[in-house]
């Protein structure tokens, strides 16, 4: 072998494991991410589902908004690994599911907020601003006002 071809082939060799450290890298780092992001999703369109089973005695405007309040806290709350364990999120949706096969009203909505209060620290501290809120939203509601 020719030193030129020599150094043509240990130069491209560093470049070579460089670039399989950063593919398995990424892999290592992005695929569990995915993999979050994607029961994340699968979670909150449960919730969005929602609106769809609004109670007659609850007006439209406040379910929307509940729900709203809902999905919001879910993606705030579940945004990744540094927030909500995987598996803290995994029990929440089973929870969830076990949740959703009764009655939908706005407790369950009320449910839905302490229960992602159980997903760990960050989902307590979410949730103690939030509840402050949707108990205002709800006297709101109660004297009349809209959304």
């Amino acid at each position: 072998m020719s030193t030129q071809r020599r150094i043509v082939l240990f130069g491209c060799l560093p470049l070579l494991i460089l670039f399989i450290g950063v593919v398995v890298w990424v892999a290592w780092t992005a695929i569990p991410q995915m993999r979050y992001n994607q029961r994340s999703r699968r979670i909150n369109q449960k919730i969005a589902d929602l609106r769809a089973q609004q109670p007659p005695d609850v007006r439209a405007d406040l379910w929307n908004e509940c729900i709203a309040w809902a999905s919001i806290a879910h993606c705030n709350i579940c945004f990744s690994e540094g927030h909500t364990t995987y598996e803290a999120m995994v029990r929440y949706e089973e929870n969830l599911e076990e949740k959703l096969e009764g009655d939908v009203d706005l407790t369950t909505i009320e449910w839905i907020g302490e229960r992602l209060a159980e997903t760990g620290p960050h989902g307590q501290q979410y949730m103690e601003k939030w509840r402050k809120q949707w108990q205002s939203m709800i006297q709101h509601a109660e004297q009349g006002g809209t959304f």
